[in-house]
């Protein structure tokens, strides 16, 4: 069963909550808004947090101490013909970027909004230089036969491309990704990012009060590359972890889920 819904690229999430001026200044953005999209969802989340480092978040206010950990779940390369769907994601939005910067770098450019849909190349490599001076290229020649817009198909449009759309219009150039993936695809992707953060448990629980208790938020964004929706029976799954509790919350529905343990454990607190 293949699922996964259209999506638009670039894609971000919205809003800044903290002001983090180091390199990681965009992940943290991107934590700080799931961990609050995730309370809203219902996750039992306290208010509070101080953002920290090994955990990513610490309510030191909760009685215990809380800490709670944060970790992306991806699409895997095995639902896109070995190529992470992230990873294409931002080949695409690169190829988007230098195309538009380009066609306004020459003379008399009109303002144009460009959308496309790549071809599906199947794990296949394609050439970003060569991808972006196409696209340019073709929509240099066909600018003025937006009335307001557009369209062209395959075998229309260049290779690489399976649509283009022009319009008349001052907004920055998007590309659409298509994609989905397979209810087999999800569990290994769950235990593989449990296991990454599990092996770190001691030096969380070493960075926080005695006592206190450490949870695991897995989250997927809205995209085509990172959402992956909560599966049916999923409260029937065991992971063995020694978190005191882990959540999955999925952007894009808005919807959360607590995985169980596998076996029991040495916890501190739940």
């Amino acid at each position: 069963m293949a699922v996964g819904p259209l999506s638009l690229c670039p894609g971000s999430v919205l809003g800044e909550i903290y002001d983090v001026s180091d390199v990681n200044a965009e992940k943290k953005r991107v934590e700080a808004y799931m961990l609050a999209a995730a309370r809203k969802a219902g996750v039992p989340i306290p208010s509070g947090e101080t953002l920290d480092e090994e955990p990513d978040f610490r309510f030191d206010d909760e009685i215990p101490a809380l800490g709670i950990e944060l970790s992306e779940v991806l699409r895997p390369a095995s639902s896109n013909h070995g190529i992470l769907p992230v990873e294409q994601e931002s080949f695409h939005n690169e190829i988007m970027t230098k195309a538009q910067q380009d066609y306004y770098d020459g003379s008399n450019a009109k303002p144009v909004h460009v959308s496309v849909y790549f071809t599906n190349t199947r794990g296949g490599k394609r050439n970003k230089a060569e991808l972006a001076l196409a696209l340019t290229e073709f929509v240099k020649a066909n600018v003025d036969r937006t009335n307001p817009f557009v369209s062209f198909y395959r075998p229309e449009t260049p290779d690489g491309f399976d649509s283009i759309f022009i319009k008349a219009e001052s907004r920055d150039w998007w590309c659409g990704e298509g994609g989905g993936y397979s209810l087999d695809d999800i569990r290994p992707q769950l235990a593989a990012r449990i296991s990454s953060k599990d092996k770190l448990v001691p030096t969380y629980r070493a960075n926080l009060p005695a006592g206190a208790r450490v949870w695991l938020l897995l989250y997927t964004g809205v995209t085509v590359a990172r959402s992956m929706m909560i599966p049916h029976g999923i409260e029937e799954w065991r992971f063995s972890f020694r978190f005191d509790r882990v959540f999955w919350f999925t952007a894009l529905e808005g919807q959360f889920a607590e995985i169980q343990r596998a076996a029991a454990a040495n916890t501190v607190g739940s």
